[in-house]
């Protein structure tokens, strides 16, 4: 059977970290606050580590990271969106600027660049 693992709230450790650093000895801050010693250790690592940024929560993360990593990768975003609009408005212009002529009334349009009707062909004598 699987025991599920225990979750402790942020404020819980930040408490215990605190308790710690008034210089209370780890068993007795382990005993007070019923947590195993060896997880007051990890803890305290994170702790010494980070701060008051530490123990963000199992899925959370500061948010002022979030926007230190999401802002160049709009930033990058937006750049190539630019890039891609000011191709497509070059492309649009130039095939505006090489349209065929209109065919009015069945009439066949000259598609060739010169205008020029074209050579007949010379046939094979046999």
């Amino acid at each position: 059977m699987l025991v599920p693992r225990q979750q402790y709230p942020r404020e819980l450790k930040i408490a215990v970290m605190r308790e710690l650093d008034t210089g209370k000895s780890m068993a007795e801050v382990a005993r007070m606050y019923q947590v195993s010693p060896n997880r007051l250790v990890a803890w305290r690592g994170e702790w010494r580590a980070r701060g008051e940024l530490a123990f963000p929560g199992h899925w959370a993360r500061p948010q002022a990271k979030l926007d230190a990593e999401r802002i160049p990768e709009l930033e990058r975003k937006i750049g190539q969106q630019a890039m891609e609009i000011d191709f497509l408005k070059k492309a649009l212009r130039r095939f505006r600027e090489q349209l065929p002529p209109v065919v009015v009334n069945g009439a066949t349009g000259s598609t060739s660049k010169s205008g020029k009707p074209p050579k007949p062909r010379k046939r094979r004598s046999q």
